[in-house]
C-alpha cells in the first residue's frame, strides 16, 4: 500500500510538471480528438498548449482559403466515413482538411474556453521529424497526437507518423485513438 501511494504521488507530481503540451493536428477527426484530450489534460495540469500543423509544401489547394469554412460541414463528414471504412483520402481532401486544421483547432479552443494556447504551422515534407524538432524547440514536456491521420496508404508505405514520433521524441508521447 505504501508503494502504491508513493507511485501515485509520483504520477501526480509528473502531471503537474507538464507546463507545455504540443498537440499535432492534420485535420483528421483523430487529431481533433487528440486536441480535445490535450486541452482536458492541460486544464488539469495548468499547461500551455501548442497546436502544431505540419503542412506539406505541395498542398496547392491550400491557396483556396475561402473553402476553410466548409470543412466542418463537408470534409469532416467524408473524413469520418472514410476513416471508418479505412479508405484513403484523395489529395484534394487531404489538402482541404490540412488547410483548415488550424482554423478548426482555434474554434475548438474558443469553445472549450482554453486561454493559454498557441497555434503554429510549419511547412515540411517530414511531419514526424518536424513534430519532434518543434517539441524540442518549444520545450514541450509531452506530445499528444492521434494514432493515424489523413493517409492510410502513406502510413502503410512510409511508416506511421505517430510511430516515428514515439520512437524519436525526447519527451513522453500520448497517442489518442
Amino acid at each position: 500500500l505504501i508503494e502504491i501511494n508513493s507511485y501515485m504521488g509520483a504520477i501526480r507530481e509528473a502531471l503537474f510538471m507538464l507546463n507545455r503540451i504540443l498537440v499535432s493536428i492534420d485535420g483528421s477527426p483523430l487529431s481533433f480528438k487528440a486536441l480535445d484530450f490535450a486541452m482536458g489534460l492541460g486544464k488539469a495540469c495548468g499547461s500551455e498548449i501548442i497546436v502544431l500543423h505540419v503542412a506539406v509544401p505541395f498542398d496547392l489547394s491550400k491557396l483556396h482559403s475561402y473553402e476553410m469554412e466548409k470543412l466542418e460541414d463537408d470534409i469532416t463528414e467524408r473524413l469520418k466515413k472514410k476513416e471508418a471504412a479505412k479508405e484513403e483520402l484523395t489529395e484534394g481532401e487531404k489538402a482541404k482538411a490540412g488547410s483548415s486544421a488550424l482554423e478548426v483547432a482555434k474554434k475548438k479552443a474558443v469553445e472549450a474556453g482554453y486561454k493559454t494556447i498557441e497555434f503554429k504551422e510549419v511547412v515540411d515534407t517530414e511531419p514526424a521529424k518536424t513534430i519532434v524538432k518543434q517539441a524540442t524547440i518549444m520545450m514541450a514536456e509531452a506530445i499528444v497526437m492521434g494514432t493515424s491521420g489523413l493517409g492510410l496508404m502513406s502510413a502503410a508505405l512510409l511508416g506511421s507518423v505517430s510511430a516515428k514520433v514515439v520512437t524519436n521524441a525526447q519527451c513522453p508521447v500520448i497517442i489518442v485513438k
